[in-house]
């Protein structure tokens, strides 16, 4: 069996491209959990397999970019995977298909639809790249486009840098406050901007940043006074939410995803 992920790497907009590298494990399923970026997958296998949000059966993909999405997607694989995973911070989406991420949000598309020309690029150059170089090619490419001039709405772009520095824990009057516009406009700004509101983006911050320590091997009473919720009660009501697993369920099927053959 190999399970490699390679190297992670950061650029401008980008919270991290990683290579991976997936074979001799039993044909399954993979979770693909919620999170506070867009996800693009450039992949060098057999296809990108998915069923979830937005779309109506099993489709395949070659380069995908998923928007935020409340529920998770399954990646149905036949024991091989490989391909760069970039974790797409909101503000770049812009800059990459001249739209908001609102767009996007709860579905997942060929990005050749919306960019051939980007597609096609981060297609041939990363494919041609030795497997350690893989992300760092991603991310380059991605580097480019990064500054097109199509800016995300500044009023809205602070009000998500502050919520991400705090993991979602801000107050939507401290984000106003900051802000120095009222209530009603700085929501109207950030949910057209990112297809949701504060209070949304927040929660999804604070599960994101929870099912991380998890994962990590922190306990849940830990986790949850950390990352600000009631009480464990309340963090296990959110993994339910938007996984459909208690806490314990969830590390167990993560376990059990890719068994050797």
């Amino acid at each position: 069996m190999e399970f490699r992920y390679l190297r992670g790497v950061t650029g401008p907009g980008i919270a991290r491209a990683a290579a991976y590298d997936i074979s001799g494990v039993v044909p399954g399923t993979h979770l693909a959990v919620p999170s506070p970026t867009l996800t693009m997958i450039i992949d060098l296998g057999h296809g990108l397999d998915l069923t979830g949000p937005g779309l109506p059966d099993r489709t395949t993909f070659r380069l995908c970019l998923s928007g935020m999405h409340p529920e998770p997607y399954l990646v149905h694989h036949d024991g091989l995977q490989r391909g760069v995973q970039v974790d797409v911070r909101p503000s770049l989406v812009r800059a990459l298909t001249g739209a908001p991420a609102a767009e996007l949000g709860g579905e997942a598309v060929e990005l050749d639809a919306l960019r051939p020309g980007l597609a096609a690029e981060l297609s041939g150059r990363v494919a041609a790249a030795p497997a350690a170089d893989r992300d760092a090619v991603a991310a380059a490419v991605l580097a480019r486009h990064a500054t097109s001039g199509r800016e995300v709405q500044p009023d809205a772009a602070a009000a998500w840098a502050h919520l991400a520095a705090r993991q979602g824990r801000v107050t939507v009057a401290e984000l106003v406050e900051r802000s120095g516009w009222s209530a009603r406009y700085l929501a109207m700004k950030f949910t057209a901007e990112f297809g949701m509101g504060i209070k949304q983006a927040a929660r999804l911050m604070r599960f994101d940043a929870a099912r991380r320590a998890l994962e990590a091997g922190e306990g849940a009473a830990d986790v949850a006074a950390r990352a600000g919720y009631a009480d464990q009660a309340h963090l296990s009501r959110d993994m339910r939410a938007f996984l459909g697993y208690s806490p314990s369920a969830y590390l167990a099927r993560r376990r059990s995803e890719f068994t050797p053959v």
